[in-house]
């Protein structure tokens, strides 16, 4: 695993859910698990979209959000 997030603040992507409306998310945050040698063991991505005029926010890894990608955005992240 990377030692440092591949996806900055701020991107924002749609993803959609099975038949659902594709929604836009924000990644707002990045969380780190550091286990007691420092390293680093998991990273998440805190995302955040609207719905119905509030913001509502998960937390996603890695994968989702590339998946999620075009593969020409993807390449400039690799």
């Amino acid at each position: 695993m990377s030692k440092k997030p591949r996806f900055p603040i701020g991107l924002t992507f749609t993803r959609s859910l099975g038949k659902k409306v594709a929604r836009e998310n924000t990644i707002t945050d990045i969380l780190t698990t550091v286990n007691s040698k420092g390293e680093v063991v998991r990273i998440e991505y805190e995302i955040s979209h609207k719905f119905m005029g509030q913001d509502l926010s998960e937390l996603v890894v890695d994968t989702t959000i590339a998946r999620s990608l075009p593969p020409s955005v993807l390449a400039q992240y690799l």
